[in-house]
C-alpha cells in the first residue's frame, strides 16, 4: 500500500511532467506556424518576382538585330531568270520609267502632332442633374475643351477620406501626392493621424505641409453629411479650407462636389439621400465663393438621368470601381486653370459699387482744418477705406 504522501507526491511529479510536454509541444507549434509562414511569405514573394519579371520581357522586348542574308551561289536557272527581266526592262517605253521611279519614291507623309481635343462637355446631362445655383456660380470651373496630361498632376494634392484614397489603392496618378485615409472628415481632420507616411502615420495638414503641392484637390463630406447639420458642415469645412489657404497661400485649391450614392443605398439609408448631398454640394459651391478658390462639379458625371449612382458602379452603393474613377480623371483632365486664369467677374452690386468709388473725387491737401471737422460727420462713411488694398489677378478667384 502506498502512502498518501507518496502518492501526493507521484501526482505532482506528473503534473510536472504534462506541463513541461505542453509547453514543449506549444512552443514547437508556434515554432512551425512561423516557419510556415515565413516559408509562404518567400513563396509569395519569389511568384510575384516571377510575374514582374515575365511582365517586363513582354513590355521591354529585346529588338531584332538585322540579320545578313548570304547570297544563294547563282545557278543556270536564276542567271536565266535575270536576263529575261533585263529583257522585259528594256522592252518598255522611256515614259514609264520615270512614273514608276516616282511612285517609289512617294512616300507617306507623317501625321501632324495637333493639341488632343476633348468634345464638349454634355450641357444637357449636366443641367438636368445639377442645380442653377451651382452652373450659375463664379467658382464653377467650366470645361476647359482641352485634355491635359499626367504631367500636370505632378506637383497636385488629393485630400480626402476613403473615397480619394481609391486613388492610392487603384494607382491612378501615381506622380501625385494622396492625402487621405478612411474614416477622415471635418472633425478629425486636424487631428487624426491616419495619414501614411515614409517616416510614419500623421496628420493632414502635416502632410500637406510636407508635400508642399502647387493645386490642391478637395474632397469631404461623404462620412459626414449623415450627421452634420447644415450650420456645423458649413463651420468645419470652412475652418478647413481657410487652414489650406493659410498654409498654401500661393497654390490654386479646388473644393470637389460630393458624390452621389446609388438609388438602391438611398432607400435604405435615412441619414444619407442624393437630394441631402445636392444640398451640402450648394453649400460648398458658398464656402468656395467665399474663400475664393475653385469649384469642380464632379457629381455630375457620376450621376445617371435620375441623379443616382449607377448600380454597375461595382461598390457597396457609396464607393466604386476602377472604371468610375477614370471618369472622375477624364473630368478632372478637362476641367483645368491655368496659372494666368483671370479672376472671375464680380456681382452686379460690387461691380456698381466699385464705379460709384471710382468716381469720388479725392479730398485735397488744401483744405482748412475747419472744412475737414465740419465734413467729417458725414464724409467717414462716403470715403474709400484707406487700407483697402488694390486687387491683382491672383492666381484663384477672388472672393466676393
Amino acid at each position: 500500500m502506498y502512502s498518501k504522501a507518496s502518492v501526493y507526491t507521484h501526482h505532482r511529479k506528473n503534473r510536472k511532467k504534462a506541463l513541461i510536454s505542453f509547453t514543449v509541444i506549444l512552443l514547437v507549434s508556434v515554432l512551425a506556424a512561423l516557419g510556415a509562414a515565413i516559408y509562404w511569405e518567400k513563396v509569395q514573394q519569389q511568384k510575384q518576382d516571377e510575374l514582374m519579371m515575365q511582365a517586363e520581357q513582354n513590355t521591354d522586348l529585346p529588338k531584332e538585330t538585322p540579320t545578313q542574308q548570304t547570297p544563294e551561289p547563282e545557278t543556270e536557272q536564276t542567271a536565266a531568270l535575270a536576263e529575261n527581266k533585263k529583257e522585259d526592262m528594256q522592252e518598255k517605253p522611256e515614259e514609264e520609267l520615270p512614273q514608276s521611279s516616282a511612285e517609289a519614291q512617294e512616300m507617306p507623309k507623317e501625321p501632324e502632332i495637333k493639341e488632343e481635343k476633348v468634345p464638349e462637355d454634355n450641357q444637357e446631362h449636366a443641367a438636368l442633374v445639377t442645380s442653377e445655383r451651382i452652373l450659375n456660380s463664379t467658382a464653377l470651373v467650366p470645361y476647359s475643351g482641352t485634355r491635359v496630361g499626367d504631367d500636370y498632376f505632378d506637383d497636385v494634392a488629393f485630400v480626402g477620406d476613403s473615397i480619394t484614397e481609391g486613388i492610392k489603392l487603384y494607382d491612378l496618378m501615381s506622380n501625385s501626392t494622396v492625402v487621405a485615409a478612411r474614416g477622415i472628415n471635418l472633425d478629425s481632420v486636424f487631428t487624426d493621424d491616419k495619414i501614411r507616411t515614409t517616416e510614419g502615420n500623421t496628420t493632414v495638414m502635416k502632410a500637406l505641409s510636407a508635400a508642399d503641392p502647387q493645386k490642391i484637390y478637395i474632397m469631404f463630406g461623404a462620412n459626414g453629411v449623415g450627421w452634420y447639420t447644415e450650420e456645423h458642415f458649413n463651420q468645419v469645412y470652412t475652418k478647413f479650407v481657410q487652414a489650406v489657404e493659410k498654409q498654401h497661400p500661393d497654390s490654386q485649391i479646388f473644393l470637389q462636389s460630393i458624390l452621389p450614392v446609388t438609388q438602391k443605398f438611398d432607400d435604405n439609408r435615412d441619414d444619407i439621400s442624393n437630394k441631402k448631398i445636392d444640398r451640402y454640394n450648394e453649400i460648398i459651391v458658398g464656402i468656395a465663393e467665399a474663400e475664393g478658390v475653385y469649384y469642380l462639379d464632379v457629381a455630375s458625371v457620376f450621376k445617371d438621368d435620375k441623379g443616382c449612382l449607377p448600380e454597375d458602379s461595382n461598390g457597396d452603393g457609396m464607393h466604386f470601381g476602377g472604371v468610375y474613377y477614370q471618369k472622375w480623371f477624364d473630368y478632372l483632365r478637362t476641367h483645368t486653370v491655368s496659372e494666368t486664369e483671370e479672376e472671375p467677374k464680380p456681382s452686379e452690386e460690387s461691380d456698381i459699387q466699385e464705379k460709384q468709388e471710382d468716381k469720388k473725387e479725392p479730398e485735397t491737401e488744401e483744405k482748412s482744418e475747419q472744412e475737414e471737422q465740419k465734413t467729417s460727420s458725414y464724409s467717414k462713411d462716403s470715403q474709400r477705406d484707406p487700407e483697402r488694398k488694390p486687387k491683382v489677378k491672383p492666381k484663384k478667384p477672388s472672393k466676393d
